[in-house]
């Protein structure tokens, strides 16, 4: 029988015809496993040791990541950074009885979803924005310095670095910068974008290589293996090893995919031996991509990484991941949405993200240089059809108000929603207090957050982006209603 009832199954069966710019950027030399049904196998294979234990060839492949990645201990996740994210959460609160933490704006949501679970106080960095390419930008470490300043209670520092869009905070003059106000203060990098820096000087220092005490990272991204596959990686001279192993133990599945182990473990076998080869040609290839844009596209469109782009945040940041190109289409009046869309439906090209004035390209490992032209021909093709502006509305920065205390903390209002939550339309929403949070994915930053008021500028951004066929993760996708207190 050909077509499958599954439609799970039915769906994978197609998708293998596209050209993908986005995640997994899976390692095609890896090793693989030849039979993955035929050598699928649990826990009861006791001989193998204990993964949650970190027993055994789990224990062994741990102990080469950490070598390899610049770290003093290193675990693999099977559930992305986002699991990741809650076990260094849940080791801080083991360690301290009420942690307090500061966190950059474009922190990721599992980040803030632990946060609240948990109990644990944050307090948001002062950040910026660029409306134009639609893109967070990493604090200066003279902003972190401001919020230690303004709360010295802190017991940890969480970066989110590279962002979704590639810059790089200057995570080793941050680690300074704390560690000069309190060596105590740990330094946390959600480096989910970032598991390819270590390999090259091309790139931007790795959280480890910059000084961080901790690192987490989304392998499966730019590290080279399957979806859902990650790493934490950790120096020992501030991280009490014992409590992470507690926390690790407490919230990694003891029944994990060895597949997505195994992956893991070829990754960092392959990158030991050729990881810079490997990301340099990864580099060379997008470069190629940019520069065919350039002669055949820009302007009118603009690349974020061009010269004249980056003066405007060079305080702010170490550098880019020239494995990404990030396109601004201010000078047109369709969206990265209709685009991004269009290049799907007619051309079976997947790009990483969409956005209202953006369409973002990950330069993946399995793309060919005829992929790279095959892309650049079908961008041309749509441009033919697009409608040249010098009026486009940008939306201005939609987490401004973020950056203030909230009403009340989001983990009590997560809590009292229970008893005084009620649903009104998203329109009659704006200054109330809000008991749920509402997000654009990806990239998975929280736009309106339990605790804090809604604004219209929230409203605005969120129903535009709706609007012109953004994806909505909400109580209710439809935006017509929200939950408040």
């Amino acid at each position: 029988m050909n077509h499958s009832d599954a439609p799970i199954v039915e769906a994978l069966k197609n998708v293998g015809g596209y050209v993908k710019w986005c995640t997994p950027s899976i390692l095609p030399e890896q090793e693989k496993i030849a039979n993955v049904y035929k050598t699928d196998i649990s826990v009861s294979a006791h001989f193998l040791g204990s993964y949650v234990d970190n027993t055994g060839i789990f224990g062994e492949a741990h102990k080469k990541a950490a070598k390899v990645y610049g770290a003093d201990k290193t675990l693999f996740s099977v559930n992305g950074t986002t699991g990741s994210n809650f076990i260094v959460m849940r080791m801080l609160t083991l360690e301290h009885d009420n942690p307090q933490i500061l966190v950059t704006r474009n922190i990721h949501h599992s980040i803030l979803h632990a946060a609240e679970w948990l109990g644990v106080k944050f307090r948001f960095i002062k950040s910026f924005y660029d409306p134009q390419f639609e893109s967070l930008i990493p604090p200066k470490p003279e902003d972190v310095l401001d919020a230690l300043n303004n709360y010295p209670e802190t017991d940890a520092v969480i970066l989110s670095s590279p962002t979704y869009s590639g810059l790089s905070a200057r995570v080793s003059d941050i680690v300074k910068v704390v560690k000069n106000f309190d060596p105590n203060i740990k330094v946390i990098v959600d480096e989910a974008w970032g598991s390819h820096f270590h390999f090259t000087q091309e790139l931007p220092p790795s959280a480890m290589q910059a000084g961080a005490d901790i690192s987490v990272q989304s392998t499966h991204k730019q590290g080279g293996s399957l979806q859902q596959s990650g790493m934490i990686h950790w120096k020992e001279d501030h991280v009490n090893s014992d409590l992470m192993y507690e926390a690790f133990r407490e919230y990694a599945t003891t029944s994990p995919s060895y597949h997505l182990l195994a992956s893991l473990d070829a990754v960092r076998e392959y990158m030991e031996k050729n990881g810079r080869e490997v990301i340099e040609e990864l580099i060379r290839k997008a470069d190629y991509f940019k520069d065919l844009l350039g002669k055949k596209l820009i302007p009118p469109m603009k690349i974020m990484d061009d010269s004249l782009e980056f003066d405007l945040v060079k305080d702010y940041i170490s550098g880019y991941d020239r494995t990404k190109t990030n396109i601004a289409l201010t000078k047109y009046k369709e969206t990265g949405f209709q685009i991004g869309n269009t290049l799907s439906q007619n051309h079976k090209i997947i790009v990483e993200k969409s956005g209202l004035n953006t369409i973002l390209f990950l330069t993946t490992y399995r793309l060919s240089y005829s992929d790279v032209e095959r892309t650049v021909r079908a961008l041309v093709s749509i441009s033919k059809n697009l409608t040249k502006t010098d009026k486009k509305q940008l939306i201005p920065n939609p987490f401004k108000h973020l950056e203030i205390k909230p009403v009340i903390e989001p983990h009590t209002a997560r809590r009292v929603a229970q008893t005084i939550g009620r649903i009104v339309p998203l329109e009659e929403s704006v200054g109330k207090i809000a008991a749920e949070h509402v997000e654009v994915y990806p990239p998975g930053i929280p736009v309106i957050l339990e605790g804090f008021r809604v604004t219209q500028n929230n409203v605005d951004y969120l129903m535009t982006v709706k609007k012109m066929g953004g994806h909505i993760s909400a109580r209710d996708p439809s935006l017509k209603t929200i939950y408040v207190l």
